[in-house]
């Protein structure tokens, strides 16, 4: 049952919500209710809390906020095992903190001098993260003034944890997120928050840890240092650490839940069978893994940190969930390359908090070598909670698949190696969706998704990248799912790339060998788009780097678009590149000139993932070597790349991590 306490700061906060929604509306020219009716709830709000962060905002500062916030200290990963016994050597006998490692999204929240919410951000790539006060402000369970607390004037909070999305609460927006997983992210990518207010407001905050700063002795706010004698506030051990979070109003898990401290004979004991069981307990939040924490606060600092993870804890995960279920169908489509890319439809079943109604089938061999079909039995994982793929056959289908012999345009398909290919070499409509959609990856687009392009190409308005220049806002309003103020910000980031440096330009046609690195050569070697049309192979074949088979293909294929680049030219400035390149700007990028390898599924194409990585002076090989830095992998398995790059000692990186350090990047 909801106590007066709890029920008056939940009506607190959902005032605070909906003063902050119409404050928007009212700025942004939409407002919702009149005048009188806006100042009674700010008068309401004032007489239930006169301090609250929401009655302070001059406008809506927090709007659309993209700048960088730095974390100090970084927000780090956790080392991980799937073995109780290394939990027990971690352990080493010592007192530990077991509680959940939620599935939900890491946030910074900080707190002013005067304890009331100042700003909240995303981990990002644990250095630098995104601004999303806007967006937390309206977590009602989210606290926006501390609790009191026996705090000194020169003393600020930062509180770090995961916000998640409660399951109770989560089957009320199922045809909204595709997947459990990325309704948190989803929500807090939206730029337009009062869009995503519902979600927002049923959103819960689960905190792992405070830092506590103090001002320092020069004249500037926002320098600060970590004070050295505040054990007194925030604990000398993690577990008091967690009940001073408590105090301050945050969810740690305590007093009931299942954060538990583990001492003496437990952590011998107990440890493994408490972490085997604690998997097992109710709970109204996703858990991907639990965390072990060292207790004493003295020895985790002493222990200190790698580049990637804090030496005093660790993450025990186990294997992923497996699931059996039939293939309904199998779907094509049609890549930019002219590849076909294959999916199965499957009876939906549920699998790692998410109802899963199609998995991966990654190319023709893989189907004709599995004996995949429609009405076979087969087994999907979910491992690494990204995309669902197909390991293995329970049952065979009775009939065989019957492959497809045409493209959609008409052309016959071609083998190649594990793959089926469109015969066509210059253009087909399948095949430009997919390149109209990588020119506005390139170009960073904002707005032009693979669904939106779908939408244009179906009302006959994008029949060649030039169109996105030729589009106006009543052209988009007539689109299903677009306001105005989503139509004017998608013309908006079009007409802003109206200026496009050539290796930008030639990277977004999509040219056979033109990947962005390729693209900077050429354009450091001609200077001009002229130059670049009339350039010819034995030319190009003079850079280090570019065989003559290679020159040729990029040639050729810069011949094929010379349509579009004609076309183009009527819109854009194509102006040469800056003194500075990008890979001199991402010098300092702990990827830049690093040797990488994808294998297995991603989430995104990996063509998206070649071109950032590229882009800040990486090398993406085809095979594992005794030079490859790091695999890209979301799962284990025994493939010749996962194995070798075991064998090899070579890291590996799953799509979240490459993202995490991509996203300094942006």
């Amino acid at each position: 049952m909801i106590s007066v306490q709890a029920h008056q700061k939940n009506k607190i906060e959902k005032i605070a919500s909906q003063i902050l929604l119409y404050k928007e509306l009212y700025y942004l020219g939409r407002a919702a209710i009149s005048d009188e009716a806006y100042d009674a709830l700010e008068k309401e709000l004032s007489n239930l809390d006169p301090s609250h962060p929401a009655l302070s905002f001059v406008g809506y500062k927090v709007k659309d906020s993209t700048a960088k916030v730095a974390h100090r200290p970084p927000m780090l990963s956790l080392a991980k095992t799937y073995e109780t016994s290394e939990l027990v050597e971690f352990a080493a006998g010592r007192d530990i903190v077991l509680s959940d490692k939620v599935d939900g999204m890491a946030l910074s929240i900080e707190y002013d001098f005067e304890g009331r919410l100042l700003r909240a951000s995303t981990r990002g790539n644990g250095q630098l993260g995104e601004d999303v006060t806007s967006h937390v402000m309206h977590v009602v369970s989210l606290p926006k003034h501390l609790r009191s607390i026996s705090q000194t004037k020169d003393i600020r909070f930062e509180v770090r944890g995961e916000m998640y999305f409660p399951i109770g609460e989560f089957s009320r927006f199922l045809e909204r997120f595709d997947s459990y997983r990325n309704a948190v992210p989803g929500t807090f990518g939206r730029k337009e928050v009062d869009e995503a207010v519902d979600v927002l407001n049923v959103l819960k905050f689960r905190s792992y840890d405070v830092i506590a700063f103090r001002k320092s002795d020069s004249h500037h706010n926002d320098t600060l240092q970590a004070p050295s004698d505040l054990g007194r506030i925030i604990g000398k051990t993690y577990f008091e650490k967690l009940k001073c979070l408590e105090t301050m109003g945050f969810d740690t898990g305590l007093p009931e839940g299942t954060t538990k401290l583990l001492q003496g004979e437990d952590v011998l004991s107990k440890l493994q069978d408490f972490a085997l069981n604690a998997f097992k307990d109710d709970r109204d939040h996703q858990i991907d893994g639990l965390v072990l924490r060292l207790n004493d606060e003295e020895l985790f600092d002493a222990l200190g940190t790698t580049s990637h993870h804090p030496r005093g804890s660790i993450a025990f995960k186990q294997e992923s969930e497996v699931a059996v279920t039939e293939i309904l169908a199998i779907e094509t489509s049609i890549g930019r390359s002219g590849k076909i890319t294959f999916r199965a439809h499957i009876k939906p079943v549920q699998l790692s908090g998410a109802v899963i109604s199609y998995a991966t089938l990654h190319n023709a061999e893989f189907i004709r070598s599995g004996g995949y079909a429609p009405g076979a039995l087969v087994k999907i994982t979910r491992s690494g909670e990204v995309i669902p793929s197909i390991i293995g056959l329970e049952k065979a289908s009775s009939t065989e698949y019957s492959f497809p012999q045409t493209c959609p345009c008409g052309f016959p398909l071609q083998i190649s190696g594990p793959d089926l290919y469109c015969s066509q070499n210059i253009s087909c409509a399948p095949k430009d969706q997919e390149s109209f959609l990588y020119f506005a990856q390139t170009l960073e687009i904002v707005g032009l998704s693979e669904k939106t392009v779908t939408k244009l190409r179906e009302a006959n308005l994008l029949k060649s990248p030039a169109d996105f220049f030729r589009l106006t806002v009543d052209d988009v309003l007539k689109l299903e799912g677009f306001a105005l103020r989503s139509a004017e910000n998608l013309i908006g980031s079009i007409q802003n790339k109206r200026k496009i440096p050539l290796s930008i330009f030639l990277a977004a046609l999509g040219l056979k060998r033109g990947g962005i690195v390729k693209c900077r050569e050429v354009a450091s070697k001609f200077g001009t788009l002229e130059s670049v049309m009339a350039a010819t192979s034995d030319e190009l074949s003079e850079e280090r780097g570019w065989a003559g088979k290679s020159a040729v293909d990029f040639l050729e294929s810069l011949e094929g678009r010379k349509s579009w680049v004609e076309e183009l030219q009527n819109f854009v400035e194509v102006i040469p590149d800056t003194s500075r390149s990008e890979r001199d700007l991402f010098a300092d990028h702990p990827l830049a000139g690093k040797n990488l390898c994808i294998t297995g599924s991603l989430s995104q194409p990996r063509e998206v993932y070649v071109k950032k990585l590229e882009r800040i002076g990486a090398k993406v090989a085809s095979s594992v070597t005794s030079k490859t830095n790091f695999l890209v992998c979301n799962e284990e398995s025994g493939s010749t790349k996962y194995t070798q790059a075991k064998k090899l000692g070579i890291p590996v990186l799953k799509e979240n991590e490459l993202n995490d350090l991509l996203s300094s990047a942006q």
